[in-house]
């Protein structure tokens, strides 16, 4: 049943004003009966992601775009598609600046973010270039949340930055070294 992993995160999920979109492809049904509604991105006609077997361990794994805090996730999706010949967008989870959290394709679909592991991981990233910049304090709670219910619907055995699989700057020293600092990495 697609999207049941993210109805049961977005349930545990308080936002208090921050915004959820769901890119996801299926409209997001919550236990409550309100149903988040699905919105296009860039994707393949011809590709799709394959599943994986998510009650196996998994590890979140934290991206940037490196890139401006305001490029579009539709540019992103339409670079990945296009330029790299995915099937859509590589991310699992995006958060912007203002906290908003973006669904972006369903936890069981085994994406590109991570070539050193993309089978047993999940992606999030956060827009901006956190090499150069500070991560906002509202897109920290968001990554907190996040992750947090993740870990609560999931087994998870570690959150680690880009940089802990392979030689890359990946999420910028910054974002990094914040989420040291918070625990929220390990």
């Amino acid at each position: 049943m697609k999207n049941r992993v993210i109805a049961l995160i977005v349930g545990l999920l308080s936002t208090g004003g921050i915004a959820i979109y769901n890119y996801t492809g299926t409209d997001i049904i919550l236990t409550n009966g309100e149903t988040i509604v699905s919105h296009d991105l860039p994707k393949s006609l011809t590709k799709h992601y394959k599943l994986r077997n998510i009650d196996d361990s998994l590890t979140i794994v934290i991206h940037h775009t490196a890139a401006p805090k305001d490029q579009s996730l539709e540019n992103i999706a339409k670079f990945h598609v296009e330029k790299r010949g995915w099937p859509a967008i590589a991310y699992h989870v995006a958060i912007n600046d203002k906290g908003d959290i973006n669904f972006l394709n369903d936890i069981e679909e085994k994406t590109y973010h991570n070539s050193a592991d993309n089978t047993n991981t999940i992606g999030i990233v956060v827009l901006g270039d956190y090499e150069t910049e500070e991560p906002s304090y509202d897109a920290l709670v968001s990554i907190k949340a996040v992750t947090e219910a993740i870990c609560e619907t999931l087994k998870i055995k570690g959150i680690k930055g880009h940089r802990d699989y392979k030689s890359t700057l990946c999420p910028g020293k910054n974002l990094y070294n914040r989420l040291k600092k918070e625990g929220i990495i390990y």
